[in-house]
């Protein structure tokens, strides 16, 4: 049976799904061990039992044994940062990404359904299938139950995401042409200011039309947002995104040298921001992580070359 599958696949398909099931059942029973809400706990207690039993389908088929499966490194890193994930982000971020879990594993079981794999794998398989569909369900119907609180997160992703990208275009072009780093800082806050003014009313006007438009369509909010403390939210992180941008030169940096501070620390921010983004979104997170960075590194580079020209060939200097 086995031989069959790995002459199409070119891979140990039991295997490489055994090990999958084992790493969904220990993250599962990590989370239900340490969650708190009562919900949550036992949904997730009910899907850490059928992955126990998928992965001893699995084992049957490849001849492992879940009693002696040992999860490598970094599927222990990953289940630790659900942890993370949850203290910082909450419980709805959690489940957008366990349902993102869900979503991805029943995508890769139909995938092999395509494939010339036997009867009997292919009735096993079916069945997992119809388990996966289950868990996906639950878990976006549970999603749903927190969907005003994902829309505040989304609300603090983008609002820094905003920050990040645009105080670093900011302070990219000034810093060509600024002598003192105080400069640069001084107008990065105040364009970070007036940018978190902005994107917070922004994001209070958008919050209330979008409540006014459902209301007058008769349309049913469940848990809609408030439009104060999606404005504040939004705001706050767009402030704190500027801040990340402009640090360097606050602390003295300037030139070549803050720049290239500033684009370190906006990277390694704007990647997390960015994984966050896709999974709230559904999109990859490979794709969303390097179109923001070229993004934002695109405006800074453009930015600083403008910067660039006009000392050069004007000979602006601002001291």
């Amino acid at each position: 049976m086995a031989d069959n599958i790995n002459k199409i696949t070119g891979k140990n398909l039991e295997k490489r799904f055994f090990e999958a099931e084992m790493s969904d059942f220990n993250l599962y029973r990590l989370i239900a061990k340490h969650e708190r809400s009562p919900e949550l706990k036992k949904l997730v207690a009910s899907l850490m039992n059928t992955e126990f039993r998928h992965a001893k389908i699995w084992a049957a088929l490849s001849g492992e044994d879940p009693k002696r499966y040992s999860m490598p490194i970094n599927s222990k890193i990953k289940l630790y940062m659900y942890l993370v994930a949850r203290k910082l982000m909450g419980i709805a971020f959690v489940t957008k990404l366990l349902e993102r879990n869900e979503k991805k594993g029943l995508e890769e079981y139909n995938s092999i359904m395509k494939e010339g794999i036997s009867s009997k794998v292919r009735t096993k398989v079916s069945s997992i299938i119809k388990d996966e569909e289950k868990h996906e369900d639950m878990l976006l119907k549970e999603t749903e139950k927190h969907e005003a609180r994902l829309d505040y997160t989304r609300s603090i992703v983008f609002g820094m995401n905003d920050g990040l990208v645009e105080i670093l275009a900011v302070v990219s072009g000034l810093a060509m042409i600024a002598s003192s780093s105080f400069i640069v800082a001084i107008t990065g806050i105040i364009v970070g200011i007036s940018g978190t003014l902005s994107m917070a009313a922004g994001a209070y006007l958008s919050s209330k039309s979008e409540i006014v438009v459902d209301r007058s369509l008769e349309k049913k909010v469940k848990a809609p947002t408030k439009p104060i403390k999606d404005a504040y939210y939004t705001g706050a992180f767009y402030f704190f995104g500027a801040l990340i941008a402009t640090y360097p030169f606050i602390l003295g940096a300037s030139g070549y040298l803050g720049i290239a501070e500033s684009a370190i620390s906006v990277i390694i921010i704007l990647s997390i921001a960015s994984m966050l983004i896709a999974v709230i979104s559904d999109t990859g997170i490979k794709r969303r992580v390097l179109e923001m960075l070229a993004i934002s590194l695109g405006t800074a580079f453009v930015t600083a070359l403008i910067g660039f020209l006009i000392k050069v060939m004007l000979g602006i200097v601002i001291s």
